[in-house]
């Protein structure tokens, strides 16, 4: 791929899945992109990138808040805020739900 930039449809479609999967990716920030008005651009070398980022982060885990199993540990990139606790804890539940603590710990307060 070259360093040309892409829309999400046509990324969507380069990929084969749907262009809402890419627009989440986007919004999280796993895929980086440009935003020009309305519209979003994915350059090719930063496609490249995230796609080989998921090649080394197959290994799924499950948030230790709301139990999801997820694929890939890239939506797992936040943890237990309490000393020594390394439990993950998933995108969804850190940014919308504001949880910054596992289960077990959330229950002891």
């Amino acid at each position: 791929m070259t360093n040309e930039y892409k829309s999400l449809e046509e990324v969507a479609e380069m990929l084969g899945v749907t262009y809402q999967l890419i627009y989440r990716l986007v919004r999280s920030g796993e895929l980086p992109a440009v935003r020009l008005g309305r519209l979003y651009r994915v350059s090719g070398s930063d496609l490249e990138r995230y796609l080989e980022r998921s090649k080394q982060s197959t290994v799924g885990g499950t948030c230790s808040v709301c139990g999801t199993f997820y694929r890939s540990q890239d939506s797992l990139k936040n943890f237990c805020t309490e000393d020594g606790c390394e439990e993950p804890i998933c995108f969804d539940c850190w940014t919308r739900l504001g949880v910054r603590r596992c289960a077990k710990h959330a229950q002891q307060q």
